[in-house]
């Protein structure tokens, strides 16, 4: 199957067109009269309602959940929410009150929420988890239309902050130090709170006016309710927010937030009599670092850490990856979690800014032998960590961060045991600069970014590393008819200098291969001293209504280089893409809500090359009985695969077909299930993947939760790439049949002991086994025929764990690989004891337990391999962690 950009971009085109400008028709009308403000609970309600504000002239609230203080008779009511979900716009099933006052200090919140006390779902929960009922505000304390910070309470009493940002996505890894407390009584529930000003960003204007999002979640009914009118089919949830007046004269804040930090680990492990490091069987280490907030307006904040501690409670998950790319892990540290929104420039799955290259791993591993024992760090040290944020009284969003990490080295000990160092990574530092400015009321967006990371190094065993690298972006986005329509346009471009050895090797990188045959167009260059290139994307669409639909191309030249302080796939690609989608806003029929849609795509590289097309469909409904359904299904046409190879030829691949999703039962009930599957077949039998995920999640007592999940993986691939033989005739680039099997299952439990006390546990064993048979080369990578395209190996020969083959058919070797088959497993637990002894201070309790092994054998079967798992003798770690958080 065959497709060509021009006929694919008309056609479909041709079709969002037909089929959106009917349904805008129809639409229009009911549209427009929800945005200018329709009667819902025949009450006529603005899309965006005021809500004016009290100052205290009494003393403020006692925050205990009660609303009997006499701060709480100055000011009014506001009532008449509206309903989001699953009805948008319609009646409430519970009636909801609001009431926000303020002092010089602190913003007071009051909730509530009527209901019968015996059907309120009170979910014990851990912080910043979203469970049972809820109610919250959300501030866009800047009115810019771009950033909520956002405040909730469930009613078990936990805390949820994050920040919200433009369509409809959150963060809750942010956290702010604020006080909330919850009551019942004999018709509702309250949500009392105490917000200080200090932990918000706003404009120094001596009268406030900022945006306002007020909402309510009824778990049992799965309903929204909110304060203002919000509409699913907007651009963006912020857009929606209602206004928050009536604050003014503000004291000017000198926001001083310190947190000191102290930390003890004991790590043990097996012991190697003959390896100095080992010899004992455990180590003892301890850190103590600083880090400090300081308000340098009221709408700057300079974050500071002085040796921080960026470890993780929570382990990465574990996975076998064959693949040439590098695993993308999500970030988990604090200090980079918080206003990471702000640092945010991507482009496809491709980010300028991915802040797990700092602290990394170290980049130089040496392998140890019988006679040479290594101990490497496991970790790059953060010596220090600054990040200025924050927003200028002219509406330019601002966020800098700069970071040093050290210079580390290797211990080595010979046969004498003599001791010595060699470097591993050198001595570097990170700066991300990004910047935006809004005009014409947040209709224009103007924004770019800057990266550099600079090494110094010293050794030429780390000539492989680049000495200087720079990236940079700029960003354009327009929306005009009341944001209906859009044009989004973001460039960037990379500069990369360094040794020979390292511009060679990134030239000869997955992402890019320039060393491939037949690709003449790349320049490949192994005296180069530099290497640079540019990207970007531009797309236009509608983004309002219940169709959206866009059409977009995305280019990434040959020499384009992120992954220093971002991270990036793949160069040398060009990308073009049409997408409709359609949203469901009220129940119908079975559905509760519905979205779905479809989207075509084809590729190309810089050679000029037709790589090939693909659809993917979506189809994601939420029923009555409150169950839900992702569903996607995917065709890919048949191939041109640069990257196969490994720097060796491009190669035709066969079409295939992916269908794959999630299906979950209703999560307010004491047991909820949900079923994760993935099924991919490539034509020709080249490929079949199976993954099947069932999972479980229990409540077994109101305080203590009990999940369970379980994936299972089949994977029997026909061209996976092996190696590559050097030969004076010419390489040989080696594919097998595997026949892989995974087993990956997860149990977490969490016991609430109170909101602030809390036990978590975290284990995963995963075991995956690989069995290669079926030895092929590569002959005809381009052949028509499938069959041609490569030539089976007559029956190598396997002895000493190496595959030995005849190719000239007279009966001696001519070259061998060393045997691919592989059994790798791995347990990695985390048992962690929380206690938030005071606002914004904890006490960490952790015991992390880690067990790998990897054999070139495929003997033991899954269920032996998994039991066997235990066996290995487990690297264990102890940590006790004590922050205090005080303010000045």
């Amino acid at each position: 199957m065959h497709f060509t950009f021009g006929r694919v971009f008309r056609y479909t085109f041709l079709l969002v067109l037909l089929a959106s400008s009917h349904a805008y028709s129809s639409i229009h009308t009911s549209y427009n009269s929800i945005a200018s403000g329709t009667a819902v609970d025949s009450v006529h309600i603005p899309m965006h309602r005021v809500y004016t504000t009290q100052r205290l002239t009494t003393p403020p609230p006692v925050i205990d959940g009660k609303l009997n203080d006499p701060a709480w008779k100055t000011g009014h009511w506001s009532t008449h929410f509206t309903q989001f979900t699953p009805t948008e716009h319609g009646k409430p099933s519970k009636r909801t009150e609001l009431k926000i006052l303020y002092d010089d200090q602190d913003i007071y919140v009051a909730i509530r929420a009527f209901d019968d006390p015996g059907k309120i779902q009170r979910i014990a929960g851990t912080r910043d988890e979203i469970i049972g009922d809820i109610v919250g505000v959300n501030f866009d304390s800047y009115n810019d239309d771009e950033t909520g910070y956002e405040f909730d309470l469930t009613a078990y009493g936990q805390k949820i902050d994050l920040v919200l940002t433009n369509p409809g996505k959150w963060d809750v890894n942010w956290n702010a130090v604020w006080k909330g407390k919850v009551g019942i009584n004999d018709s509702s529930w309250v949500a009392e709170m105490k917000i200080p000003f200090s932990q918000l960003h706003y404009s120094s204007d001596s009268v406030q006016t900022w945006g306002l999002h007020v909402w309510r979640w009824i778990n049992r009914l799965k309903e929204e309710d909110d304060w203002e009118v919000q509409t699913k089919t907007g651009p963006g949830m912020i857009y929606n927010f209602g206004v928050l007046k009536g604050i003014k004269d503000l004291k000017k804040m000198h926001r001083i937030e310190i947190m000191p930090y102290a930390l003890g680990k004991l790590k043990t492990f097996k012991a190697n009599p003959s390896d100095p490091f080992t010899d004992k069987g455990r180590s003892w280490d301890g850190n103590m670092g600083l880090n400090a907030k300081i308000g340098v307006t009221s709408n700057l904040t300079l974050n500071m850490a002085i040796n921080p501690d960026f470890g993780q409670v929570e382990a990465d998950p574990s996975v076998m990856n064959l693949t040439n790319f590098e695993t993308f892990y999500q970030e988990k540290r604090p200090f980079f979690i918080e206003g990471k929104n702000i640092f945010d420039y991507s482009i496809d799955n491709n980010s300028l800014f991915y802040s797990r290259r700092i602290g990394h791993a170290p980049s130089n591993t040496i392998t140890p032998t019988d006679s040479l024992y290594v101990k490497e760090p496991e970790q790059t040290t953060i010596l220090s960590a600054i990040k200025l944020s924050g927003k200028t009284s002219k509406n330019l969003s601002v966020g800098v961060l700069q970071s040093l990490t050290a210079r580390e080295n290797a211990k080595l000990s010979g046969p004498n045991r003599s001791i010595y160092k060699k470097p591993v990574e050198p001595l570097t530092n990170y700066m991300v600069a990004r910047i935006q400015k809004n005009y014409h009321d947040g209709n224009t967006i103007i924004g770019g970014i800057l990266t550099s990371t600079n090494r110094f190094i010293r050794s030429s065993n780390l000539d492989f590393l680049s000495h200087d690298a720079y990236t940079s972006g700029f960003h354009v986005l327009h929306q005009w008819d009341n944001k209906r329509f859009y044009i989004d346009t973001k460039l960037i471009g990379s500069n990369i200098k360094g040794d020979p050895r390292a511009i060679t090797m990134l030239q000869e990188s997955s992402a890019r291969y320039y060393q491939r045959p037949g690709a003449a167009y790349l320049n490949f260059d192994t005296t180069k001293t530099s290497l640079s290139g540019y990207g970007g994307k531009f797309e236009i669409g509608k983004g309002t209504g219940l169709w959206h639909y866009s059409t977009g191309l995305s280019w990434y030249s040959p020499g384009l280089e992120l992954n220093d302080l971002g991270y990036m796939k793949r160069a040398d690609l060009l990308n073009q893409h049409n997408k409709v989608s359609y949203f469901v806003t009220k129940p119908e029929s079975i559905f509760r809500t519905l979205t779905t849609g479809l989207e075509e795509f084809n590729h190309w590289n810089f050679g000029g090359q037709y790589l090939g097309s693909g659809v993917n469909f979506t189809f994601s409904p939420g029923f009555l009985n409150k169950w839900g359904l992702n569903t996607n299904w995917d065709f890919n046409s048949q191939m041109l695969d640069t990257r196969i190879l490994r720097g060796g030829y491009a190669l035709k691949m066969p079409s295939n077909f992916n269908f794959y999703g999630q299906l979950t039962t209703n999560d307010s009930r004491d047991v909820s299930v949900q079923f994760k599957y993935n099924i991919m077949h490539a034509s020709h039998h080249s490929a079949d993947r199976y993954q099947f995920g069932p999972g479980i999640t229990a409540r077994i007592i109101d305080n203590f939760r009990l999940g369970v999940t379980a994936r299972y993986t089949g994977n029997h691939n026909r061209l996976q790439y092996v190696t590559t033989v050097n030969r004076n005739a010419g390489n040989r680039y080696i594919l097998g049949t595997i026949k892989q099997q995974t087993l990956d299952l997860t149990l977490r439990f969490d016991y609430i002991i109170t909101p602030n006390i809390t036990i978590q546990y975290y284990g995963s064993p995963f075991v995956s086994r690989g069995k290669y048979a079926d030895f092929k080369y590569i002959s005809q990578p381009r052949a028509h025929s499938y069959n041609d395209r490569f030539v089976m190996y007559n029956k190598p020969v396997f002895s000493n764990n190496r595959y030995y083959f005849d190719e000239n058919g007279d009966h001696k070797p001519d070259y061998s690989i060393a045997n691919p088959d592989f059994n790798f497993r791995q347990f990695r637990s985390n048992l962690v004891l929380r206690w938030r002894y005071r606002p914004g201070s904890d006490i960490y309790l952790v015991w992390s337990r880690q067990q790998t092994a990897f054999l070139n054998n495929y003997n033991a079967d899954l269920g032996h391999s998994m039991r066997r798992l235990f066996s290995i003798v487990p690297h264990n770690v102890f940590l006790l962690k004590i922050n205090y958080w005080f303010s000045l």
